[in-house]
């Protein structure tokens, strides 16, 4: 299945742990369970719920500026 990863599989594409995998299953990552109990993340879940933390350089340093005051 193309597109789609145990959980191992999406901590290695997203760059971060198994546990922080989880921890953002815990926090609404949509997923499959399947009937073993094997779960299965999209790739493109992946990206939107990481796409949701993003910010644009001008919100970065605007937050970097904020912390130094």
């Amino acid at each position: 299945m193309s597109g789609w990863g145990k959980i191992k599989d999406s901590a290695e594409y997203a760059g971060v742990s198994s546990r922080t995998i989880r921890r953002w299953l815990k926090m609404g990552l949509v997923h499959a369970r399947m009937p073993g109990g094997m779960i299965l993340i999209s790739r493109a879940a992946l990206d939107k719920f990481i796409g949701q933390f993003a910010v644009t350089k001008n919100e970065a340093d605007k937050i970097v500026e904020e912390m130094l005051q």
